[in-house]
């Protein structure tokens, strides 16, 4: 039997805990391992890649063949020219400068894609505004409902292009698989936490499937995502249920106390993915 001293010393005498297994891809302190580095950097580059066909395809598919039909009125107006039918000509340029008209657009749409100058003028957030209105437009069965309770001067900028390509493709994702009809986008900024949670209403997927199979599709949709976020130093929670939608979340620390440990929290629109109504 202890004695009243001894149970004392007992009572304040710290828990032992049994020793825990270091998350997969880091060490016993937590940090990365060089093999999931070397993961991480191979995943960024495949992303990089995929970014690179798809903007090589939509040049080669949707500007070049305009720029060629510009091209060759413009040459026909030319060998008209020459032969002294001048009368002849003016359809062609005309149908010429709207096919060049029509080229700008899709150049100047597709550089505001891949870096908006209103992110380097106004920043981020009107970036953003911008962003969903042109989304809105070309999804028009997607109601997207944006939330940002946090200034532009709280976003640190080097988290800027990255929450901007992260969005990017969690909407894209959203417009070609998910199937809903609402997405909630929610920014903030909650003790020296930046929040970033995409929320839709679509059909949802199998988490645990996607995860054994990410390793052999990490260049495309949720495994951007996820290594956008780890390579900005953030952290990426991907949920789903079949029929009841998909939430993404991505957590940073913004200040310097506790960045290394401290753990993502539930975002301010529940606990579960699908709350949204169908």
């Amino acid at each position: 039997m202890l004695t009243e001293t001894a149970e004392k010393r007992v009572a304040v005498k710290p828990e032992a805990r049994p020793a825990q297994p270091a998350p997969a891809g880091q060490d016993d302190l937590g940090r990365r391992t060089p093999s999931d580095l070397r993961h991480l950097v191979d995943g960024l580059l495949r992303a990089q890649e995929s970014e690179r066909a798809r903007v090589s395809g939509l040049l080669a598919e949707e500007v070049m063949p305009v720029m060629t039909m510009a091209r060759y009125l413009i040459e026909d107006a030319a060998r008209r020219l020459a032969r002294g039918e001048p009368e002849d000509t003016s359809e062609s340029l005309q149908n010429a400068a709207a096919r060049i008209l029509d080229a700008t657009h899709q150049l100047v749409a597709l550089s505001q894609e891949l870096r908006p100058r209103v992110m380097d003028d106004l920043g981020l957030l009107p970036a953003l505004a911008g962003y969903f209105r042109e989304f809105s437009q070309a999804n028009r069965a997607v109601f997207v409902s944006p939330r940002f309770t946090l200034t532009e001067s709280e976003i640190p900028a080097g988290l800027k292009l990255a929450i901007f390509r992260i969005l990017q493709e969690a909407l894209s994702n959203v417009a070609r698989h998910s199937k809903a009809s609402t997405v909630r986008v929610l920014l903030s900024l909650f003790e020296g936490e930046l929040r970033l949670s995409v929320e839709d209403n679509g059909v949802g997927f199998d988490v645990d499937r996607w995860r054994h199979r990410r390793h052999g599709q990490g260049g495309c949709g949720l495994g951007i995502i996820s290594r956008w976020v780890e390579a900005s130093g953030g952290h990426c929670s991907i949920e789903s249920i079949p029929r009841h939608g998909t939430r993404v979340q991505a957590f940073w620390r913004t200040d310097p106390v506790g960045a290394s440990s401290a753990a993502p929290q539930e975002s301010d629109s529940g606990s579960r993915p699908g709350l949204i109504p169908a």
